[in-house]
């Protein structure tokens, strides 16, 4: 199972996680999120992450100047498509950096436009992350019915919208075929990253810290 963990904005977060046994993790770059970091930000913290993970920038309908300055001025490996972008966008990311991995989240509203939105999306995608539903494109800290996610066959996807120790517990119990979690409030208290609640969650999951 793959873990990413999202949401950094200061460099006393990202140390306390940069050396765990997870996969990814992730940076926002959307200014109305409570977890903006700049681009002159983000290229400093992803500057101290390890090269076996991945170092990701979530945007929300970027433009491509704004995409342009976000490759090309930090260490991003990934882009994390958060909003409704076209495949125009899609097509200008591949032909920025053919390298970069592309995720695309959709909001969980019901499994017919969940299933539609994938089908539309995933010979242009390398991963999709389903979320809550919101207005303000995630990090609401809530869940939704996981039942909905049997629907989903055949595509790489994690889990996100709620993520905590109880919640992946949770989703355990169910037969679902998801590849992993994205957990951003989950791994916090009052804001900062907790060490404790990351150590948890990765014991939970990868078995092994």
């Amino acid at each position: 199972m793959k873990l990413k963990f999202c949401g950094f904005k200061t460099l006393e977060d990202v140390n306390k996680a940069k050396d765990l046994n997870i996969d990814a993790i992730g940076f926002i770059h959307f200014p109305q999120s409570k977890r903006f970091v700049d681009i002159e930000k983000i290229q400093t913290l992803t500057k101290i992450v390890p090269n076996d993970k991945e170092k990701v920038v979530i945007v929300v309908n970027p433009n491509n100047p704004t995409l342009s300055k976000l490759i090309d001025g930090t260490d991003m490996t990934t882009i994390q498509l958060h909003g409704n972008e076209s495949l125009e966008t899609i097509a200008f990311i591949r032909q920025k950096k053919k390298s970069i991995k592309i995720i695309k989240a959709l909001p969980a509203k019901n499994s017919e436009i969940l299933i539609k939105a994938i089908q539309f999306y995933k010979d242009f995608v390398d991963q999709f992350i389903i979320d809550t539903p919101s207005t303000s494109y995630g990090g609401t800290g809530k869940s939704y019915n996981w039942d909905m996610l049997n629907a989903i066959k055949d595509v790489d996807f994690l889990i996100a919208g709620g993520m905590n120790y109880k919640n992946i517990q949770s989703v355990q119990e169910r037969d679902l075929k998801h590849s992993g979690y994205d957990i951003a409030s989950g791994i916090e208290t009052d804001g900062t990253k907790d060490s404790k609640k990351m150590n948890e969650i990765i014991e939970l999951v990868k078995g092994v810290n």
